[in-house]
């Protein structure tokens, strides 16, 4: 499973007033340690900043962001448990409104394997945009987690439909599952289709395509093992 993680929210995004400039400076202290990876002094620099809201009376929507960047600094601590807790805090403080915190404790529930919570964040996500082609993507593993193909099927085709950006991937693992289901025809165009989205560098497609080729042609009269593949990278956006 990959690692999605967001960036810290940019200035502009949050107001704000007389009361809540100290909390304010201390958030742009924390955002620029996150920036050069000092997660530690981010951390210390968010949670300040959380006990100066609670003096200055700032917003919940100004909360709800320092909360979600509590997250993402004790997940780059490698504590989380801890990041489960400030992210959910802040889809609270947001009204169930914050799209990227959904996403963000969905991802990091799959890396705990807490499948059935995992997939109740990335739905959260899915409410908030229906076209969150990452959110279906990440999604579909955990249908595949826990052996519900059909659903991870469909998840993968709005992954592709909303456009994500493994829509090589999303079209490899359809193949496969098509593949399981006996329907080598389908899954043959799904695998061909993930070659040639990646330029024919998709060393795995190609040869998943090569195995369902070789069943259609007749060359093999039983079903071959086809690989699912996961992606693992740390992205920001």
């Amino acid at each position: 499973m990959r690692i999605f993680l967001i960036l810290l929210l940019a200035a502009a995004t949050v107001g704000v007033n007389a009361q809540s400039t100290r909390a304010w400076q201390t958030f742009e202290s924390g955002m620029n340690a996150s920036r050069a990876g000092d997660h530690a002094t981010a951390l210390a620099g968010f949670q300040k900043a959380l006990g100066l809201v609670e003096l200055e009376g700032s917003s919940d929507e100004f909360a709800s962001k320092v909360h979600y960047n509590v997250g993402v600094s004790y997940y780059r601590l490698r504590e989380r448990e801890k990041a489960v807790t400030a992210y959910e805090r802040a889809i609270v403080l947001s009204r169930r409104n914050y799209e990227k915190a959904f996403y963000a404790l969905g991802l990091v529930l799959a890396e705990l394997k807490n499948w059935q919570a995992a997939e109740k964040a990335f739905r959260g996500a899915i409410s908030n945009n229906r076209r969150n082609g990452e959110a279906w993507f990440d999604l579909a593993f955990v249908y595949l987690a826990t052996g519900e193909n059909e659903k991870a099927q469909k998840a993968f085709a709005s992954a592709i439909k909303f456009g994500t950006v493994d829509a090589a991937i999303s079209h490899n693992n359809l193949g496969v599952l098509l593949a399981i289901k006996s329907d080598f025809r389908a899954a043959e165009v799904q695998f061909a289709e993930a070659v040639a989205r990646s330029n024919g560098s998709f060393a795995g497609a190609a040869a998943n395509l090569t195995k369902c080729r070789e069943i259609t042609g007749g060359k093999v009269l039983i079903a071959q093992e086809f690989e699912i593949i996961y992606r693992n990278t740390d992205r920001k956006t």
